[in-house]
Formats: C-alpha cells, structure tokens, sequence
C-alpha cells in the first residue's frame, strides 16, 4: 500500500489585483490552481517559504487565498494567504486548532509547527 499524502493546497479565489509574474510564477500558479499535495508539513512549510513560491506570492500587498487542506478529511481546511514577510493562516470553521483562529507565521520552522498543531488537533480532537 502507498503512502497517502496528509496535507492538500490549492489556489481558492483572488482577493487583489494579480502582479506581474514571470513565466515560472505564472507556471505554478497554473498548477496550484489544482490540488497539490504533501506528504508532510514540514514539506509544505518548506513549499511556502521556498523562492519559488514567494515570487509568486509578491512583496505588495496580499492578492491570493489559498486552500490547505487534510488530504484523508476534505471537508477540513484552513485559508492560506501568502504576505510579503511570511504567510497568514485563518481557520474559518473556527476548530480551536489555530490559536485565535488566526496566525501570522515568519518562519518555515514556525510553519511546520502550526500545520502540524492543526492537523493533529482536527484528526485526534
């Protein structure tokens, strides 16, 4: 049996005008428009805090929303909007597995830990 992803991310609506991107931006933002997954959170903090994708994200304003989700509970996802010094998680359902619903996250490492602290209290909560 194959291992099963643990964690989802897809793009979920534009809030801004969109910047002006290079070809290889614009060529993730063509395959982030479907669902990506990974195996990891620490896979997905490094995904997040890589060049390649806060070129897409921009030093402007905030002008995307993504989708992270847990790949084996679809329906369990939190809001995911990349700004210029870091990434903002929102947990709209309001689970209690982000704290005050809300976090502003500077660090790959504290990524990790965040993501790892959702999926945890969804799965065994």
């Amino acid at each position: 049996m194959s291992e099963r992803p643990l964690l989802t991310m897809t793009k979920s609506r534009i809030i801004a005008q969109q910047p002006d991107l290079e070809p290889q931006s614009l060529g993730l933002l063509d395959t982030l428009s479907t669902l990506c997954s990974f195996y990891t959170c620490e896979d997905l903090a490094s995904f997040l805090f890589s060049d390649i994708f806060r070129n897409v994200a921009g030093d402007d304003e905030p002008w995307i929303i993504f989708e992270i989700g847990i790949y084996a509970e679809h329906t369990k996802t939190v809001e995911l909007i990349p700004v210029h010094d870091g990434v903002t998680i929102a947990d709209g359902s309001m689970t209690g597995g982000i704290p005050n619903h809300v976090i502003v996250i500077k660090s790959e490492q504290d990524c990790s830990d965040t993501l790892a602290t959702w999926y945890n209290h969804i799965m065994n909560g």
